[in-house]
């Protein structure tokens, strides 16, 4: 694993970017985590700095929402194998299902209880860290 984890979240909550940073703060893994406001920053981010080792994205989201920038992450060379997470209160085995089938490597809920949330936070790092060993 690298010796900071690289993170950037695409949520337009601003409590659920929160909710995120404090998560990652429980893991206890050495992170850097920046955050943008809808796809469309993220898309601008991604083209303008160094890569990151997870990108983590809410669905709905105004101006460019999670899946459409999931499709452009994985038609691009340089992020093509950046790990991407859904992390999204809305739930559904359909939309799971496609934003499997578009190129997310895990898909997560928005639970509303923390605990669980940050559960869900941590699964979503093993998930990468078990990337990196395979």
């Amino acid at each position: 694993m690298p010796e900071i984890l690289k993170i950037v979240l695409a949520d337009d909550d601003e409590d659920d970017r929160d909710f995120f940073q404090e998560a990652t703060q429980l893991t206890q893994i050495p992170i850097l985590l920046t955050t943008v406001k809808n796809g469309l920053e993220l898309m601008h981010l991604l083209q303008t700095s160094d890569k990151f080792d997870m990108i983590v994205l809410d669905v709905n989201m105004h101006l460019k929402n999670g899946i459409e920038a999931l499709v452009e992450i994985r038609a691009d060379k340089k992020h093509r194998d950046t790990f991407c997470a859904i992390l999204t209160t809305a739930s559904n085995k359909h939309l799971e299902e496609d934003t499997i089938s578009k190129g997310a490597n895990i898909f997560k809920t928005k639970p509303y209880n923390f605990d669980e949330y940050a559960a869900n936070v941590k699964s979503i790092i093993q998930a990468y860290q078990n990337t990196l060993q395979s």
